[in-house]
């Protein structure tokens, strides 16, 4: 409980000028499906602005780790959960009702399709935003370098379908009052583009050189600690407190949610049954040493790989479960 206290703390003091935007949250919890990215990411600028957690679930029934995730939240004060998705393709009335049963207040957010999803998702949790991200719902390589940007603007996803702007964009961006849409470089169609453009919204493209630490310092929030919340969400830090009777189980994580080299050297270490020496890596990933020091200690510092010293080198494995979602 004191460990506990102690990490919601820091997390409290680290986001005060993302909190300090709302004084109260309608939710104590939001509910993803655990196999489609979808709503998490929809999900996720929200829930780090607010320190909410997201908890991701099966479609049609809770395992017992999901149960006692939300059995814990709720022994400790939680009360309000958000299921983000309709019934048929994302979290079912069967879940809905076993959560209602622990003692939730269960409300739900959805869209005929994902992208009025999170257009809906948007409208809803943002008064009205200058910016807003916005990735196209079938390319779920963007997903983790937008989640990112929005994050760093406390802005909302909004998704478009892959051939034209789609409906619920536009009326999302005429609700919120946006000024800017951030795009990741290549991923949208000049049509859409284009549509864009003629409602008055200025485009910002985003790409593999792009500074994140600038756009983080003109927004006046620190970029390492977009990385700590991104890490405490992603390596399960900030999931939930266990009752002392249950051991500790490992969550798993979503491949998607790393960059293409963090996945190729996460890759590298799970075809070594999880665990090797650092100085294979280069051979096996074919990047230099630097690079691999590098990508090895931003996943350290997100608690996905863990290190320890062995000899003149290191010895890497991994700390979580991952799981494959593309």
């Amino acid at each position: 409980m004191r460990k506990w206290l102690l990490l919601l703390s820091i997390v409290l003091i680290l986001s005060t000028k993302a909190s300090m935007a709302q004084e109260t949250y309608d939710y104590d919890v939001i509910i993803v499906r655990n196999d489609i990215p979808v709503e998490y990411i929809i999900a996720l600028p929200y829930s780090v602005m607010h320190n909410i957690p997201i908890i991701q679930v099966s479609q049609n029934v809770l395992s017992d780790q999901e149960y006692e995730q939300l059995l814990g939240y709720f022994e400790n004060g939680a009360r309000r959960v958000l299921i983000l998705g309709g019934t048929q393709n994302a979290v079912s009335e069967a879940v809905s009702e076993e959560i209602h049963s622990i003692g939730y207040s269960v409300d739900r957010k959805w869209g005929v399709a994902r992208e009025s999803t999170a257009a809906i998702f948007a409208m809803d949790f943002w008064e009205s935003s200058d910016d807003v991200v916005l990735l196209s719902g079938s390319d779920t390589r963007s997903f983790l370098m937008g989640a990112r940007i929005a994050m760093i603007l406390e802005c909302p996803i909004l998704l478009t379908e892959a051939g034209t702007l789609s409906t619920s964009v536009t009326e999302a961006i005429a609700d919120l009052g946006v000024k800017t849409a951030y795009v990741i470089e290549g991923s949208l169609s000049e049509d859409i583009l284009g549509s864009i453009v003629e409602l008055g919204v200025s485009i910002n493209s985003i790409g593999a050189e792009t500074d994140q630490h600038s756009i983080a310092k003109e927004k006046g929030m620190s970029y390492d600690i977009v990385l700590f919340l991104v890490g405490l969400l992603i390596g399960g830090a900030a999931t939930y407190i266990a009752r002392s009777r249950r051991r500790e189980s490992a969550l798993e994580v979503p491949m998607f949610v790393l960059t293409e080299d963090e996945r190729k050297v996460v890759e590298a270490i799970e075809n070594k049954d999880g665990e090797l020496k650092q100085d294979m890596l280069p051979d096996l990933t074919n990047f230099s040493r630097p690079k691999v020091s590098r990508i090895v200690n931003d996943l350290e510092s997100k608690k996905i790989l863990l290190r320890e010293k062995h000899g003149k080198t290191y010895k890497v494995k991994t700390a979580k479960k991952f799981i494959n979602n593309d």
